[in-house]
């Protein structure tokens, strides 16, 4: 009994109006700077209108949370218990946007409990470092690199067919595997190559496809792809 009695020892702080108003204000705020430089750190892709607004609504919830648990242990023992009968269909593919929404739980926990300064330069902080990392192209592939995937009809001289190809507008290149495909009718040829600063993807592909026997070829880079 004493146990649970401490639970509530320390009382539930007293938030006015004013207060609640002006934390979501700022998880709302928050909310849109996290999602604003998600866009911008993911131009080159396909975004969903859904995800971006979801950030910004979960950081209004998370503050709104905060503020409902205040102090009370028992409150954020209950709150787990009930939030934990939720399920999400959608499955996060990207572990980019993983930590992104991660990011706007952190930003709207910090316009909950009020403490503005940590809120506003804590994910102003990192929002600058985000945005500098994506000016550098921190992580990315070289320019030229690709993963190359064609189906050939097995021949005597079916590598020598590519060979000559290979070493005229690559600089690199390494098998990555080769498997039969179509109940044996062809093989399938993965290589993950590097391209001449002059050469083009369409370029290659346009060689490749006057190979006798050459079908489907797949060039993968920064993960699109554009499929012959």
């Amino acid at each position: 009994m004493n146990f649970l009695n401490n639970l509530n020892i320390t009382p539930t702080q007293q938030i006015t109006s004013i207060e609640i108003v002006l934390n979501l204000l700022l998880a709302f705020i928050l909310g849109i700077l996290v999602a604003y430089v998600y866009r911008i750190t993911n131009r080159n892709k396909a975004i969903s209108q859904s995800f971006v607004i979801t950030m910004v609504i979960l950081s209004m919830v998370v503050a709104l949370v905060m503020m409902v648990i205040g102090n009370s242990i028992a409150r954020a023992f209950s709150l787990v218990g009930a939030l934990s009968i939720i399920r999400f269909r959608t499955v996060v593919k990207d572990n980019r946007d993983i930590a992104f929404v991660f990011f706007a739980l952190a930003a709207g926990m910090g316009a909950g409990i009020g403490n503005y300064s940590i809120a506003i330069f804590g994910v102003a902080t990192i929002l600058i470092l985000l945005l500098l990392l994506d000016f550098i192209h921190f992580g990315s592939q070289p320019k030229g690199v690709y993963l190359l995937r064609f189906q050939l009809i097995p021949t005597d001289a079916d590598t020598s067919a590519f060979q000559q190809i290979f070493d005229r507008f690559l600089t690199s290149f390494s098998r990555l595997s080769v498997k039969t495909v179509r109940m044996g009718q062809y093989i399938e040829h993965s290589y993950l190559i590097r391209l001449k600063r002059d050469v083009t993807d369409q370029e290659l592909i346009s060689h490749l496809t006057t190979i006798e026997g050459m079908d489907r070829i797949t060039l993968i880079a920064d993960e699109s792809e554009a499929e012959m």
